[in-house]
């Protein structure tokens, strides 16, 4: 069984400096309150981002590879206010049916509540300690159950017996899963030449073999890293019934408008996209001119 599980010291990072940092429309606790909140952090493997909340919910996207018989994402539930509680406080995990398609005004996407055979909770209830802040909890999905045309959601709250209330902005993990057929995990190859026409030798930031994602924003949109200044691209496709064409990239008009922008880069050669004809390599190339100097970029991701 493959699992990729966050370890925990991810999540007292994250609890900790996002506990510190929060205001008080973004906690929905006043600093000097006495009162406590309940909130859930959702952090995936390796990553530092608090994906929980519509805030976030791109964040909870399931992106692991089809053929992946089991995974498991690990989520905290943590006690935020001035104090921890003198006893224990019992949580216990749900779904919540009525807020599958909280996002729909944002991405438009017509989500189906997950089935129950599409995961398992490992556990659904836990007990923060007395004088502590968080239990964790962790949910197996089976990937290679999950239909690849349909778009799932599974949004998991909680409860206690203590009459904590739950966060507005951070009490809920959307889980989902786009019905992309080209999202998921990919290796990744990453070419940069220091000179338009690649005259010049590979330069030394290029790498080949790395682990990345093409995240899904819609059915038919994903988004991708390119290794140049850290920017991305969103890979567009036509599915007619299946058949996958009209495939087209650009570079993020966010990244130009912000990093590229900021670093005084402009695209001379926009992205060209060539994809295999078993749909499981992109290769894309551009060129770019940092104001001084040109860079010609090809990510490669591949199955």
């Amino acid at each position: 069984m493959k699992r990729s599980i966050t370890k925990i010291f991810l999540f007292l990072t994250a609890v900790c400096g996002l506990s510190s940092c929060l205001n008080e429309d973004e906690s929905n606790i006043p600093a000097d309150a006495s009162g406590s909140i309940l909130e859930l952090f959702y952090v995936k493997a390796g990553g530092t981002t608090i994906n929980s909340g519509l805030a976030y919910f791109s964040g909870a996207a399931i992106t692991y590879p089809a053929t992946h018989t089991a995974d498991t994402a690990t989520f905290v539930v943590s006690l935020a206010g001035a104090s921890t509680f003198s006893k224990d406080l019992n949580i216990t995990l749900g779904v919540d049916a009525n807020a599958v398609n909280d996002n729909i005004g944002s991405d438009d996407i017509d989500y189906k509540l997950m089935p129950d055979s599409l995961y398992t909770f490992i556990t659904k209830t836990a007990v923060i300690k007395a004088g502590e802040r968080s239990a964790k909890f962790h949910v197996i999905f089976y990937p290679s159950k999950i239909d690849a045309t349909e778009n799932y959601g599974l949004p998991v709250t909680a409860t206690n017996d203590g009459s904590v209330d739950i966060s507005s902005n951070f009490g809920t993990v959307y889980f989902h899963a786009i019905g992309n057929p080209i999202a998921g995990s990919y290796k990744w190859n990453y070419d940069r030449y220091n000179t338009a026409d690649k005259s010049d030798a590979l330069h030394s930031t290029s790498f080949a073999g790395h682990e990345t994602i093409l995240a899904p924003v819609n059915p038919t949109t994903v988004r991708a890293e390119t290794g140049y200044l850290g920017v991305h691209y969103l890979i567009t496709l036509t599915n007619t019934d299946g058949v996958l064409s009209n495939f087209k990239a650009v570079i993020d008009p966010d990244d130009v408008a912000g990093t590229f922008a900021d670093n005084t880069v402009t695209i001379t050669s926009a992205p060209v996209l060539t994809v295999s004809e078993n749909n499981t390599k992109f290769v894309i190339n551009y060129v770019v001119f940092n104001g001084s100097a040109s860079r010609n970029i090809t990510d490669t991701f591949y199955k």
